[in-house]
């Protein structure tokens, strides 16, 4: 039986994934020579929103690639299984955060794959058992 909680994050999860299948919709519309317009009439939004969406994708292109977060989306949006969730990000190649300027004590942390493991732990998308074997997949000697 399903908890509140677990239908809270199954349509939290349903309406990131949503937003993403639009973004790279989207891209891959505009790569195959569909104007704006006709972009924004498939999808019934305006051609504004649809130059808003590009131009967000070309500021920022990492938005479409693949990503532990989306993963653990799938998971909740009931498009993958527990044990494809866990196979996959215990297998994932992560990064990690490092300081942006080096010599900077004070500066900024580049994120890294690994800050989605932590985020979805704080959102209760992953439980601190799933979140320990995936720290031992990752990190053997961890304890």
């Amino acid at each position: 039986m399903l908890t509140i909680q677990d239908e809270l994050a199954r349509i939290f999860a349903d309406r990131e994934l949503n937003r993403l299948d639009l973004l790279r919709a989207c891209a891959a519309a505009r790569s195959q020579g569909l104007t704006q317009a006709e972009i924004a009439r498939r999808l019934s939004i305006s051609q504004p929103e649809v130059h808003r969406i590009l131009r967000k994708i070309a500021n920022f292109p990492e938005l479409l690639k693949h990503t532990p977060r989306e993963v653990i989306l799938d998971f909740h949006a009931q498009r993958i299984s527990h044990d494809a969730m866990m196979e996959q990000l215990k297998t994932w190649s992560y990064t990690f955060s490092a300081d942006a300027e080096p010599d900077n004590p004070l500066g900024a942390l580049t994120g890294g794959s690994w800050d989605d493991i932590s985020d979805a732990v704080h959102r209760d998308l992953i439980d601190m058992e799933d979140y320990e074997a995936i720290v031992q997949a990752v990190h053997p000697t961890a304890a």
